[in-house]
């Protein structure tokens, strides 16, 4: 294995540690602050982060990358901190992080449809395969009456559609924004997400929300936690561990989230059940398979 495989497999420990734990952090944090307050203040947070580096970087982005930076932000940390705090509102922690592990069959997907990456049969069965699963966490429950079907509880397609976002945004990085450092493109994407995210949280109570007590405080932690590490720290890893190797093999930390966000879930209380690991078996054939699709469709060009 060479230097930069070791690199990148050790960046993906990493992230999957980080953003496993992601999931249980937004549950903390809204115990005490709204699904938009606790999206817009992790978008703002990250963005304080990133300011001192970028008053003396950002002079250096080309002109002409301005808009793919702006649509990468988008997809990556403006819409998704939303999808996921509203989801969670309604799916346990547990379920989100299997949730998340779409993200490479997403990735391969808009690969296929907006820049033209081949495929093959078994990269569509893999696919069908990942959504099985997806759909198994969704609307399959266990209770006191057994395992049942909800098809009025669709909260999870949320998560389903920000790992698209995601899937998405990291093949923009890779395709069109490879020759810019990941930190630039990052800073630069909370920034400018940040100025409406923070018009918004000022139009809400979230200042006057008493921080004396323990309970709401640390609720308001795991959120600077959040944004801090689960958003600004992650996402600096993240554009490098796709620049160390490519969209789709960084889309594979995806692999490792369950496990830890399964981790979290079971200490914070959590219902773990079958249906979680049959859902995670699922995806990641079909994650095995789309892959093994990918690997056959290279070696025939």
């Amino acid at each position: 294995m060479n230097k930069g495989r070791i690199e990148a497999v050790f960046l993906m420990i990493i992230l999957a540690v980080i953003w496993g734990s992601s999931f249980i952090l937004m549950k903390k944090g809204m115990l005490t602050y709204s699904p938009d307050q606790v999206a817009s203040m992790r978008i703002l947070f990250a963005a304080i982060v990133f300011i001192p580096y970028m008053i003396k970087s950002v002079k250096s982005i080309p002109w002409d990358k301005f808009k793919y930076i702006i649509i990468f932000g988008l997809l990556e940390v403006g819409i998704p901190p939303f999808l996921y705090t509203y989801a969670q509102m309604h799916v346990d922690s547990s379920s989100a992080g299997i949730l998340n592990s779409l993200v490479p069959i997403f990735t391969l997907i808009s690969g296929i449809i907006i820049f033209k990456l081949r495929y093959n049969i078994l990269t569509t069965i893999g696919v069908l395969i990942g959504l099985i699963g997806a759909l198994l966490i969704t609307y399959f429950k266990i209770g006191s009456a057994g395992t049942t079907m909800d098809l009025t509880n669709s909260w999870g397609l949320l998560i389903v559609l920000a790992t698209l976002f995601y899937g998405i945004g990291g093949n923009i990085m890779k395709e069109k924004l490879d020759n810019i450092p990941g930190p630039i493109i990052t800073g630069v994407a909370f920034i400018s997400l940040a100025i409406p995210a923070g018009i918004y949280l000022f139009t809400t109570n979230f200042i006057s929300i008493p921080v004396n007590n323990s309970h709401n405080l640390h609720s308001l932690i795991a959120i600077i936690l959040l944004a801090v590490f689960g958003s600004a720290m992650a996402m600096v890893v993240f554009s490098r561990l796709i620049k160390q190797s490519n969209a789709l093999f960084a889309s594979f930390v995806t692999w490792l989230i369950p496990f830890v966000s399964l981790l979290w879930g079971w200490v914070d209380g959590e219902n773990i059940s079958y249906l979680h690991f049959s859902s995670m078996a699922f995806i990641f054939l079909g994650i095995y398979i789309s892959g093994l699709g990918e690997k056959k469709t290279i070696k025939a060009s």
